[in-house]
């Protein structure tokens, strides 16, 4: 497995690497083109970066090298402040006669790179989900919340960002119980960070689901998980950046690849709602309220509220 972490002074060089080569010079890196497409996604540059305190990791997990294809993780570390999250994609890359042709897991082109792959890079599996993920999703979710059904945990943060502040607010702050954190829905499970913590799960319904702050977490790569499975524990942990006050999960969805507010979307029987600042709002089950700071019991994926 091929690693790279990109500290201050490598990542400007290595984007300077990226630049096309003559004919005659030696195959153009993969990880300074993975990096530009992230810095692309973000539409930001490496000193803004850096003057951040924030690095990149490309973290390759599997490799077709007479194909010349490659498959992994890639991620932008958060800044250390209160809130943040790291952004992180999965990315697939083909070499080709003029570089490497890069898709981040956001794009409308990963699908389709997917589907290309040999099976060496990517399962049958794997590009059934992909696919069925990108078709994206209508409500309901089918999601439950990430502990126990009957088990009820406390939200001590409501609707707000998967990096604090900024819209859509697609996350809420979890913790309760014997911290077991439990798969959402079933679908196929990715190790995020190069450090752990930080658990995606794509859901062959279009919904996408994300785990931070996790403690003894599992290393999964694209493996299969089902509903209520095992993936870690509430935690302070943060390996790719950002900030966690007290023991809990970080708890986000996606609709496909893209964050999506919670606000009027159930999730284990609740119907969440927005507050006038991020981290506020309140979530509703049949004739019942509850605010932040209270319990919400699980209700499974399957109940409307």
């Amino acid at each position: 497995m091929g690693r790279l972490r990109l500290t201050v002074v490598a990542l400007t060089a290595l984007l300077a690497a990226a630049l096309p080569l003559p004919a005659t010079a030696a195959p153009a890196p993969l990880e300074p083109a993975v990096v530009q497409a992230m810095l692309t996604e973000r539409a930001t540059t490496a000193p803004a970066l850096t003057a951040q305190g924030r690095a990149a990791e490309v973290d390759v997990r599997r490799r077709d090298v007479t194909g010349g294809w490659v498959f992994g993780s890639a991620v932008l570390t958060a800044p250390a402040v209160e809130g943040a999250a790291p952004d992180s994609w999965l990315f697939l890359a083909r070499r080709t006669a003029r570089g490497w042709l890069v898709e981040l897991d956001t794009g409308r082109g990963f699908a389709g790179l997917a589907a290309r792959s040999p099976e060496s890079v990517l399962s049958a599996g794997e590009k059934s989900t992909f696919a069925a993920n990108a078709r994206n999703a209508a409500a309901p979710t089918g999601l439950a919340l990430p502990y126990p059904a009957g088990v009820a945990w406390t939200m001590i943060g409501g609707p707000h960002g998967w990096s604090g502040q900024p819209r859509p607010w697609s996350s809420v702050d979890l913790n309760g119980g014997d911290r077991r954190v439990l798969a959402g829905q079933s679908g196929r499970a990715y190790w995020m960070c190069r450090n752990g913590g930080h658990i995606r799960i794509i859901h062959d319904n279009g919904w996408t689901t994300e785990y931070y702050h996790l403690l003894d977490e599992i290393k999964p790569d694209g493996a299969p998980v089902k509903l209520g499975d095992y993936l870690g524990l509430t935690s302070t942990r943060i390996p790719c950046g950002g900030s966690a006050g007290s023991n809990h999960v970080h708890y986000a969805v996606k609709k496909g690849t893209a964050w999506t507010a919670l606000n009027g979307l159930t999730i284990g029987g609740w119907t969440f709602r927005e507050g006038t600042r991020a981290y506020s709002g309140y979530a509703t089950h049949q004739t019942v309220r509850r605010n932040v700071g209270q319990a919400l019991t699980n209700y499974g994926p399957d109940d409307p509220g």
